[in-house]
């Protein structure tokens, strides 16, 4: 996987990792780079992406997930933390949203579902429900 499929990760949370290791913000000082370890060219900003890949691995490894609420009327896409501030920037908003438009009638029955995309990132994935009322009247 390349740097491209990446979701952006904030910036804000970047710098919080990378003081909280202790690294450096190598992204625009060249004297900040490492110095090459047996030959290997280490790219610019070595630190930032892997202060990125921490905190991807974090939030995958997160109990957080996607919920899409479907009800009679509509739907709603419920966003875990790691989403916030950039939600209209959620890879699983907007493929969610193509993919629902598209749709005469609703994938599930109403209820709240886990959801996420595939992961070509090109579709809108729905999975376990993740709560059922429970019945007292029988």
């Amino acid at each position: 996987m390349t740097d491209e499929n990446f979701t952006p990760v904030d910036p804000a949370r970047v710098r919080a990792v990378l003081e909280v290791l202790g690294w450096p913000d190598d992204r625009a000082d060249p004297a900040a780079a490492p110095a090459p370890l047996d030959e290997c060219d280490y790219p610019l900003g070595l630190h930032w992406k892997l202060a990125e890949d921490v905190i991807r691995a974090a939030d995958a490894a997160s109990s957080e997930q996607h919920v899409i609420e479907i009800r009679a009327e509509g739907w709603t896409i419920q966003h875990p933390l790691s989403c916030r501030p950039n939600l209209f920037d959620c890879p699983v908003n907007r493929v969610g949203e193509a993919d629902m438009a598209s749709l005469d009638c609703p994938p599930a029955p109403p209820g709240r579902y886990a959801c996420g995309i595939n992961d070509l990132g090109d579709r809108f994935e729905i999975y376990d429900q993740v709560d059922q009322e429970v019945r007292t009247d029988g």
